[in-house]
């Protein structure tokens, strides 16, 4: 077996330049797939790194209330000392949210508005890049917002209609759609009522988050609870709902573009390699053997145009990061193994098609000069 694959890989290399044309054709059609799945990853990381780099075991909302997005959720400010007096509760604060525009001159952006009690921090941002937290009438900004915006520390921006001052900007909190801003839990009560949107739960050491979720729906009336995890699935799912025709289409099309095209190479690949698999059934070589020869050769193109469209996709998404730092590429391994199947898939059905061909060839034409 060692012996067939080293002279398939032979084989293919022999010509390094059509070898080289092979791979990088296969390579261009998986890149397109793996970049287009990175973006949507991407986005899907974006929109939940709140709610994952939040210090909260359980977020609890409104009875029904699963998701921050396309979610209306309002509790009593006395929820909070409801939750907080669960055993195995070891901190609760509470949440304001809503969506508004976040301005700056004639620039605009949807954002998300986080009213977070600046004493504890919890609900706040998970790092500053610049500044401090915000004190009365004044606003953390993420710093990719602030840069398309064009503001900094101390400049005055609008949201919820009112002017608030730049005290500090924060990171990863803007995306393909929109951004998010923090201020003081006091001013969004002021701007917006008293309510809150989600309470913010730590566990005690040793508790179960799961088993935490169970004992606050059971001993607080009106409310859900979910594990961060369990929130983090339901925020996804919500989006990728949102998205979903889209990107169905957009996945497909991309699909069947490069399984045509890696079919297509790997096709005309072993065609023209008909004289050489003439030399090797003139040496002895049968049928099976013939057909793993050509089977291996595929595989070794679509080995190498899958490295070559990983590290290219890779490299692209560093590049379009640093270009547009709200579009985020996410090339995940989950990915990688599903393109790369899909590949050898076609390739399979690709080397299969003139498969009949290279097994009748005449092992005499390989001899034969032509004319």
């Amino acid at each position: 077996m060692a012996r067939r694959i080293s002279l398939a890989r032979r084989n293919l290399f022999q010509d390094r330049r059509r070898a080289a044309l092979s791979i990088v054709g296969v390579a261009a059609a998986l890149l397109l797939v793996l970049v287009l799945e990175g973006i949507f990853a991407g986005a899907m990381q974006q929109v939940t790194a709140y709610v994952r780099n939040s210090p909260a075991d359980v977020f609890v909302a409104q009875q029904g209330a699963r998701t921050m997005h396309m979610t209306q959720t309002a509790l009593d400010p006395s929820t909070v000392e409801s939750v907080a007096a669960v055993d195995g509760v070891a901190w609760a604060e509470g949440l304001r949210y809503t969506t508004s525009i976040l301005g700056a001159g004639d620039s605009q952006r949807t954002t998300y508005v986080f009213g977070y009690d600046v004493s504890g921090g919890r609900g706040g941002p998970s790092s500053f890049s610049a500044g401090a937290a915000p004190k009365r009438r004044e606003i953390v900004v993420d710093d990719v917002a602030a840069a398309e915006l064009g503001v900094g520390l101390g400049d005055t921006v609008s949201v919820l209609g009112v002017e608030f001052r730049v005290s500090g900007l924060s990171t990863e909190g803007t995306n393909i759609v929109n951004t998010t801003v923090y201020i003081r839990t006091e001013d969004f009560a002021d701007l917006r009522g008293d309510s809150i949107a989600f309470v913010l739960t730590g566990a005690q050491p040793g508790i179960d988050p799961q088993l935490l979720v169970e004992r606050i729906e059971a001993a607080v009336p009106g409310v859900t609870a979910q594990t961060r995890a369990e929130f983090v699935r339901q925020e996804k799912t919500v989006v990728r709902d949102m998205t979903a025709d889209v990107m169905r289409i957009m996945t497909v099309i991309a699909f069947l573009i490069a399984l045509v095209v890696v079919g297509l190479t790997l096709f005309t690949t072993t065609l023209a390699k008909l004289r050489e698999y003439g030399v090797v059934k003139a040496l002895g070589a049968g049928p099976t053997r013939l057909a793993i020869v050509v089977a291996t050769q595929s595989a070794w193109v679509v080995v190498f145009g899958l490295a070559v469209a990983t590290a290219t996709a890779w490299a692209t998404g560093i590049a379009l990061e640093a270009a547009t730092p709200n579009i985020q590429v996410s090339v995940q391994l989950a990915s990688v193994l599903r393109t790369g199947l899909s590949a050898f898939l076609a390739g399979a059905l690709a080397t299969a098609l003139p498969l009949r061909r290279v097994q009748r060839v005449d092992p005499a034409t390989s001899f034969r000069r032509p004319l």
